[in-house]
């Protein structure tokens, strides 16, 4: 069952990170396999642009490694 209302840990971002960065999972199977809502694995999607899925709910390309987006060493947890 998910955690609600909990603050995520650095070491939990970077892992959600690493799973949207190199498998296939969709975000509802990471969301079980960490223990989170569906809807926080997409918040740390959007705030590092790790996944685009243009409009579509099942398909999705990953986002063009860029200097603006934060690399995982640079997650702070923010309270």
């Amino acid at each position: 069952m998910a955690r609600q209302g909990q603050h995520l840990q650095d070491w939990e971002i970077r892992k959600i990170v690493s799973l949207l960065e190199s498998t296939e999972m969709s975000i509802l199977d990471i969301a079980e396999r960490t223990g989170r809502s569906h809807a926080a694995i997409a918040s740390v999607n959007r705030r590092f642009q790790v996944r685009e899925y243009g409009g579509r709910r099942t398909s999705w390309e990953l986002s063009v490694e860029s200097d603006a987006r934060p690399s995982l060493r640079q997650i702070e947890v923010v309270a």
